[in-house]
């Protein structure tokens, strides 16, 4: 199950239900890092390449997202030509002046026209941002059919909290038999945000809502608005000859399982390495059966009153060998 990203109470009325919010959907894309790339001149040693920062201060650029802990530079051989990479990191310079900028001199600026701009300290409009409430108040109910999913923004499955389940589960089905959609506010990710909320199929289903300042009109056309009952009735049969059940797990990414055949290749040759000073695997020993042939070995034995001293030396002399073998 997703973690949760917001944990609270829902109200409405006086019904007052503790609830959490977890992401329902999530863009999936392929994150690539820069690296610089030098071919690296013949005599020239890894260590004279210029292992550039990874610092992940990047003064407000988001580059190193999926990173890990790679290494500063790494060598490969391609086409002949010995090369080299190193990871980057973003600098920023004055447009006026061409010099470094330091992230702590970096002020937000509100350009009113060309060239024009208004500066604003960040700690000012981190003082307009609101606080994550611990609530989400819902307003009122509409009809389903009243509300254009062009409003709708991301998802989230708001479940319940150990011991509201039976609330939760009334309020759900009384949203099913009415047909409708709650419209309610909460504060998170520092700004206040509307939600959608929609009765689905095993659970209520938040969305956020685009604000209506943000949603762009849509284009006015010139259509034709008569028909002929042949020319309907044509339209109509096609769409019903393509009629189906909608089932998103037949639709794939192809520009995203493509990257993914690419990276795989990438990697599966990435680096021409030596291979490791491997030795074959023994087996590990029937005890057993060196049990068995050493009790056969004792048994072929003629019983002797005084042992010879060679087979005793020769003894002791296996037994100094003994964990030579072990060692090797």
């Amino acid at each position: 199950m997703p973690t949760a990203v917001w944990s609270g109470h829902l109200h409405f009325g006086l019904v007052v239900m503790p609830v959490r919010l977890l992401v329902a959907a999530r863009t999936k894309a392929t994150r690539f890092r820069r690296l610089y790339r030098k071919p690296v001149a013949e005599g020239t040693s890894a260590a004279s390449f210029p292992s550039l920062s990874r610092d992940r201060e990047d003064h407000g650029f988001d580059l190193t997202e999926g990173a890990g802990d790679m290494p500063s530079t790494l060598t490969t051989k391609g086409h002949g030509t010995e090369q080299q990479y190193a990871t980057l990191h973003q600098v920023l310079k004055s447009d006026v002046t061409g010099e470094e900028v330091r992230p702590d001199a970096v002020v937000k600026g509100y350009e009113i026209a060309p060239n024009d701009f208004a500066a604003i300290d960040p700690q000012e409009i981190k003082g307009a941002e609101v606080e994550t409430s611990d609530t989400i108040d819902l307003f009122h109910f509409v009809k389903a059919t009243n509300v254009d999913p062009i409003y709708f923004e991301r998802s989230y499955y708001v479940v319940p909290e150990s011991g509201a389940e039976k609330v939760y589960a009334l309020l759900l089905e009384a949203m099913r038999k009415q047909e409708c959609l709650g419209i309610a506010r909460i504060g998170m990710h520092r700004r206040e945000h509307m939600l959608i909320l929609r009765p689905g199929e095993d659970c209520v289903v938040a969305h956020t809502m685009f604000y209506a300042n943000e949603v762009r009109p849509a284009p006015h056309l010139e259509l034709a608005t008569q028909f002929s009952d042949k020319e309907l009735s044509m339209a109509t049969a096609l769409v019903k000859g393509y009629e189906g059940e909608f089932d998103p797990a037949q639709f794939k990414d192809l520009y995203q399982e493509r990257i993914r055949k690419i990276i795989d290749a990438a990697v599966s040759n990435r680096i021409e390495t030596p291979p490791a000073n491997t030795r074959p695997m023994r087996g590990a020993p029937d005890l057993m059966e060196q049990i068995r042939l050493s009790l056969a070995q004792l048994e072929s034995r003629q019983p002797s009153a005084e042992p010879p001293k060679k087979p005793v030396r020769k003894t002791l002399k296996v037994a100094k060998k003994k964990p030579q073998r072990i060692r090797a």
